[in-house]
């Protein structure tokens, strides 16, 4: 089967059940205006299995990351490693980074973008069927932010977009897209340190389906057509709970190692 087969092929749409999410992220800034970042993600749904049951848990991340900022200050890179505990299995994610983080328009907004690639390592923890594959895959990532005041209270807005294509996943066929993410936040800024957020998400996976027959029951009756091969994208509504505390000021941004700059105070008592 090839791409241009593929293509001209129909996509079916299928939604999951939603899911929820928790964010629990600190970032700590070091004297060369590098940082460490460290982050804990929780994830909840309606599946048949779970790492704990009486929340709903499927899935589990712990990730410790390091970046690093340039002289030029709207510039950096960096690397992380992330646990992931999944019924079953146990999955290390490496990755590394390069982001820019600019302005659109008078200080319009915010715009920030990351070129990043990962490698995906899956080990299955108990003696069960199936297989994964390690695989790697590249992404981009695009958010514009923008802070505001209600009344006394400072808040953020944040609209993101994030891609992933496969480099080399044996399973992918011939989708190239692995996974998509668009989300929203909104984070109150409770203080230099510290922010609440609350985020919507539509997560969507990209499989390709092989044909199936149709499906009888033990009287002869269809119970379910036969469906043809076919693109397969799964959508998974997604909510959730950020909390982010800086170790030091940092700019408030949905990015690793990023920190408020300030002023020299030395330069504005003698502007």
């Amino acid at each position: 089967m090839n791409s241009s087969s593929l293509s001209a092929q129909e996509t079916e749409k299928r939604y999951a059940d939603d899911s929820f999410w928790t964010l629990w992220n600190i970032d700590y800034q070091l004297p060369n205006n590098d940082s460490l970042f460290f982050e804990i993600n929780t994830r909840s749904s309606a599946f048949d299995s779970y790492i704990i049951e009486d929340l709903n848990m499927n899935r589990a991340h712990l990730m410790l990351g390091y970046a690093h900022k340039f002289k030029d200050p709207k510039l950096m890179i960096g690397a992380s490693i992330r646990s992931v505990f999944e019924p079953n299995w146990h999955v290390w994610y490496w990755r590394a980074f390069f982001q820019h983080n600019g302005i659109v328009g008078d200080n319009l907004v915010e715009f920030q973008k990351r070129l990043q690639y990962e490698y995906i390592t899956p080990n299955k923890t108990v003696d069960t069927p199936g297989t994964r594959e390690a695989f790697g895959r590249f992404g981009l990532w695009l958010m514009l932010g923008k802070n505001f005041n209600i009344s006394k209270s400072k808040w953020r807005g944040e609209f993101s977009y994030e891609l992933f294509v496969h480099q080399n996943d044996k399973s992918a066929e011939d989708r190239l897209v692995d996974l998509t993410r668009l989300r929203f936040d909104l984070f109150w800024v409770a203080s230099e340190n510290i922010r609440l957020g609350l985020f919507a998400m539509r997560d969507t996976q990209y499989y390709f389906a092989p044909a199936t027959g149709p499906r009888y029951d033990a009287d002869g009756n269809l119970i379910a057509e036969g469906k043809p091969e076919r693109n397969l994208n799964i959508i998974t509504p997604t909510y959730g709970f950020s909390f982010k505390y800086s170790i030091r000021q940092k700019e408030e941004c949905n990015c690793p190692g990023e920190k408020r700059r300030k002023k020299d105070a030395r330069k504005i008592l003698t502007s």
